[in-house]
């Protein structure tokens, strides 16, 4: 190792949001804490999020972003992220908030992957080095891994891993033995989004997914999903109010030590169940799996998807609605973990009542 190499410095990490893409970058960041162990990495995030960084033993500081502050809350951030006068800032998010971000925080290097494959390619010009990808299909996993890497070249991908406490599992556990389920045994964990939003499968889908599988079932939603939404019928409900993410972690944390498994759209949830180690299975509607599914995840599809998927959009124009989600996955699945720089494993669900 050369002085560079071993010589201390404090080093900005740039992701504010979103949970699932805090997560995706988790791994480049890992990877950046072995191969300069001598550099403080500080992480500035949008505080809802920052619980993700709890027990996370290389991070030397988090610095929190009030989004609902406005431009008052981010007066703040800057002041902070000054304060601490880092030596080099990583742009690992890719528009205008996170350049700033690096920017006000005065660091003499200031890098980002380039304008093509960034969100909003004119925050580039904040910059003082841009990174080209190195995959063809532009996913926030490779994308991180390619900006640590113009500063850590030998960096090794890294599987994101999120941490919980003892405690933090003791007290999920009492919450699931509190519906009925026991903890220790392998149990079916589904993931249901806010109906609004054309990522999520209807309730009917989870039912079936229920019925399938030979495991208890829960229900799980959070402080986004209304209250009154759909529900599968018959099947325990947990709810996790706001600020209780810690609780999300040791949820995937009981799910892997079980040996269960999750299933659920292409939300932040899932990206931090897979994150704890537990065995998920995303399904995949209006967006496309190589650029945002969890790389450590199995990958659902529709049988008989429509000419319109994958779309990307947050909102459906199909004449009958998202009926590329109204589908339920195959429960034969066979497990895949697969590294950072491969594409995630896809399954095409088999239609109902097909054996």
């Amino acid at each position: 190792m050369n002085a560079a190499t071993t010589q201390a410095c404090d080093v900005l990490l740039v992701r504010l949001s979103a949970m699932g893409d805090i997560v995706h970058a988790l791994g480049a960041m890992q990877a950046l804490a072995r191969a300069r162990p001598a550099w403080r990495l500080h992480v500035a995030v949008q505080r809802e999020f920052a619980p993700l960084y709890a027990q996370l033993d290389w991070v030397a500081s988090i610095v929190e972003h009030d989004r609902r502050a406005v431009l008052l809350g981010f007066a703040r951030l800057m002041r902070r992220l000054r304060a601490l006068r880092c030596d080099l800032a990583l742009d690992l998010q890719g528009n205008w908030k996170s350049a700033l971000a690096v920017c006000a925080s005065g660091a003499p290097r200031r890098i980002g992957i380039a304008s093509t494959w960034r969100r909003e390619p004119g925050s580039a010009r904040l910059l003082t080095e841009r990174i080209a990808a190195s995959q063809p299909v532009p996913h926030p996993a490779h994308l991180a891994l390619d900006v640590v890497r113009a500063v850590a070249p030998e960096a090794v991908p890294t599987p994101s891993r999120l941490i919980a406490t003892e405690a933090e599992v003791t007290h999920e556990a009492a919450a699931l033995r509190a519906l009925g389920v026991d903890p220790g045994l392998p149990f079916l964990l589904l993931v249901l989004g806010d109906p609004a939003d054309n990522r999520s499968w209807p309730a009917t889908s989870a039912a079936g997914a229920a019925r399938a599988c030979a495991w208890p079932a829960i229900v799980v939603v959070g402080p986004r999903e209304p209250v009154g939404m759909p529900l599968p019928p018959g099947i325990p409900l947990l709810r996790h109010a706001r600020g209780e993410l810690r609780r999300l972690i040791a949820l995937g944390a009981l799910l892997a030590r079980a040996e269960g498994r999750a299933i659920g759209p292409d939300q932040g949830v899932m990206h931090v169940l897979a994150a704890c180690g537990a065995d998920v299975t995303v399904l995949f509607g209006p967006q496309d799996p190589a650029r945002s599914a969890p790389l450590r995840a199995r990958v659902s599809v529709h049988p008989n998807p429509p000419a319109c998927m994958p779309c990307r959009c947050r909102t459906c124009d199909h004449a009958q609605g998202p009926v590329c989600m109204r589908f339920e996955p195959d429960q034969a699945m066979s497990p895949a973990e697969h590294g950072c720089r491969e594409g995630p494993p896809i399954t095409v669900a088999k239609p109902r009542g097909q054996k």
